[in-house]
């Protein structure tokens, strides 16, 4: 088809910068929009990334990837935090995983969510945890397809009503 891009590259990148921060807050429309049944106002964007810091998602305590179309621009994001007070000790935790709504379907989650599990799995990780809300329905699918089993609580996010964990080993 003319004009839409077939190739989508991964790249680290600092969350608090283009066109990182693009896609993150992109992942911030989409879940306030579906927590409050409304698009998401960029007040509330700015509000809820201001009580939420990145600093966990960039080295040496995270890394931050955003996938990107030809053109340069952010369709996709996920954090991969190694440590932090609420992770555990054994594990890395996913943050921030999202996509475009333009290009969902065209495998660009599974294509982010792989490449996290390959480097928690190179790392030495001996699992994977994460938390998500009930609403995100495709992301909850796309961990549920890679083999992620629903477990207790292992964090206090109140935003959280699912989380999840895969065995590495």
């Amino acid at each position: 088809m003319a004009g839409v891009s077939t190739t989508i590259v991964l790249r680290e990148a600092h969350p608090d910068v283009e066109p990182a921060l693009g896609a993150l807050h992109g992942y911030l429309h989409d879940v306030i929009g579906r927590m409050e049944g409304r698009p998401a106002t960029d007040d509330e964007v700015a509000a809820f990334a201001a009580q939420s810091p990145t600093d966990g998602l960039v080295p040496p305590l995270g890394t931050f990837l955003v996938a990107l179309e030809d053109d340069g621009s952010a369709v996709g994001c996920v954090g991969l935090r190694w440590r932090g007070d609420d992770v555990p000790a054994d594990a890395a935790e996913i943050k921030r995983m999202w996509t475009s709504p333009a290009v969902r379907g065209r495998g660009v989650g599974k294509l982010l969510l792989d490449e996290v599990v390959r480097r928690a799995r190179d790392a030495g990780c001996a699992r994977l945890v994460l938390d998500s809300r009930a609403d995100l329905v495709e992301a909850r699918t796309l961990y549920e397809r890679a083999g992620f089993v629903e477990v207790e609580p292992y964090n206090v996010n109140p935003h959280a009503q699912v989380w999840y964990a895969l065995d590495l080993r």
